[in-house]
Parts: C-alpha cells; sequence; structure tokens
C-alpha cells in the first residue's frame, strides 16, 4: 500500500511540472547565440524588449551568432525571427560576429516606422558601445524612442502611430484546464503499474514442504563426494588400547 502512494504522489509531481513547462512562454527576443551575455544582462534586456512589444505591439529582436550554420546572414536573420515570435510586426538586427557582418529583418509594416536610416542609427547604437550588453542596450533605447515619438522617417511629420498598442499575437500556452486532467492521468497511470506489479506476487504463496517447488524426477542423486580445496586430509589408524589384565 505504502508503495502505491508513493507511486501516486511522486505521478502527481512529474505531472504539475511537464503542464507548467509547456505553458510558459517561448518567446526569445534577444538571441545570444555566442555566449557573449551574462544571464543577468540576458535577462534584463529581455526584459526590456518584452515591455516594448507589450507597449507598442512590436517585437524589436536582436540576434548575436558566431556563425550562421552556412546560411546567409538575411536569411537566418528570418529564421531566428519567424522562430521566436508569431508577432507580424517586428525587426531582428543579426550581428554575425564571426564575419563581423549585418543583417536586418522585417516584419509587417514596420518599415513605415523604421525606415532604412532608422535601422543604420540603432545598428550604429549598437556597433559603436565597448561592450555587447551595452551595445544592444543603446539599440533597445534608440528603438524606444522612436517608437514613443512616432518615428516615420523620410520627413513625415504626422505624429501617429502606425500600429496601435496590443496587436502583438502571443503564442498559445497550455490551458491550465488540462493541469487535473494530466494529474489524473498521472495518478491513473501509476495505480494500473503498481497494481499489475502487485498482481503477480500474489500467485506466490508459503508452502509448507519443500518438495513442491521441484519438479518430480528431476534431481537423481547417484553418488556423492567430499571434495576439499586447499586442505591436506590424512588418515591415521587408531592405536589401540592394551589390556592390562
Amino acid at each position: 500500500m505504502t508503495k502505491k502512494i508513493f507511486a501516486i504522489i511522486i505521478a502527481v509531481v512529474i505531472s504539475f511540472a511537464f503542464v507548467i513547462s509547456a505553458s510558459a512562454d517561448t518567446y526569445m527576443h534577444v538571441a545570444d547565440n555566442a555566449n557573449k551575455l551574462s544571464l543577468s544582462e540576458h535577462e534584463e534586456l529581455e526584459n526590456i524588449a518584452i515591455k516594448l512589444e507589450n507597449t507598442y505591439g512590436i517585437c524589436v529582436m536582436i540576434c548575436i551568432a558566431d556563425e550562421t550554420t552556412g546560411m546567409y546572414d538575411d536569411a537566418y536573420a528570418e529564421w531566428i525571427y519567424t522562430g521566436n515570435t508569431d508577432n507580424e510586426n517586428g525587426i531582428l538586427l543579426l550581428h554575425n560576429d564571426g564575419e563581423n557582418t549585418y543583417a536586418v529583418f522585417t516584419s509587417g509594416n514596420v518599415d513605415e516606422i523604421f525606415d532604412d536610416e532608422a535601422i543604420a542609427e540603432m545598428r550604429d547604437a549598437y556597433d559603436l558601445n565597448d561592450s555587447y550588453y551595452g551595445g544592444i542596450y543603446d539599440y533597445y533605447q534608440l528603438a524606444e524612442e522612436y517608437l514613443e515619438d512616432g518615428y516615420y522617417g523620410n520627413g513625415n511629420s504626422d505624429n501617429e502611430p502606425v500600429i496601435t498598442t496590443g496587436e502583438t499575437e502571443e503564442k498559445d500556452g497550455v490551458s491550465f484546464i488540462w493541469l487535473p486532467v494530466s494529474l489524473g492521468i498521472g495518478m491513473l497511470v501509476a495505480f494500473l503499474i503498481i497494481n499489475s506489479i502487485a498482481s503477480k506476487n500474489k500467485s506466490v504463496h508459503m508452502q509448507e514442504n519443500a518438495t513442491v517447488y521441484t519438479r518430480p524426477g528431476s534431481v537423481i542423486i547417484t553418488g556423492s563426494a567430499d571434495n576439499f580445496l586447499y586442505s591436506n586430509v590424512e588418515k591415521k589408524e587408531k592405536p589401540k588400547q592394551e589390556n592390562k589384565n
């Protein structure tokens, strides 16, 4: 009974962990594929990018890579962007650190906000900083200025946002309604496994006579001998006692 309870508890814990992890957000705005940032730096920059997307509905991403796995920079930038967000409105700056080259991927109508001049300024803001963290930070600060001011470029002074706030399309996680379902499945599986093991043990009962554990005629003893290893056995005749009468 104790084994059954223990198995059920383990199944509950594992099922709960799977549901929570599956429902977690899978976005990544700062793709540090070259390992240039510390964990705390990456988290801080990621939070800045998430705030921008939640505020303006535009995904602003950046990627640092040592190499692009045989792909052209433009294709690699598009692959990184589409693999990390479903937001149709966004921009990604790729820095191929191994080749010291840059590429930009834009999606949706962000080019109405960030023209070529604005993109060049954001790239320079990143490139001119002495550190990777500082460069990415400056990149996001400049992007935020353009978004706050409703930057259009090309001399357009209309200060109306092109993309309204809240148009970001989030990836659907696993609904929490599946939590009790997963827990129930885990408990059922654990019960069936333990019950199956326990049922097999019931076929064995203690017997009073040891002969029931052997098949009749399967063991025939035809001889016996005493064998001693690493010892010498000497036989001596027992001396007879003399009668003194």
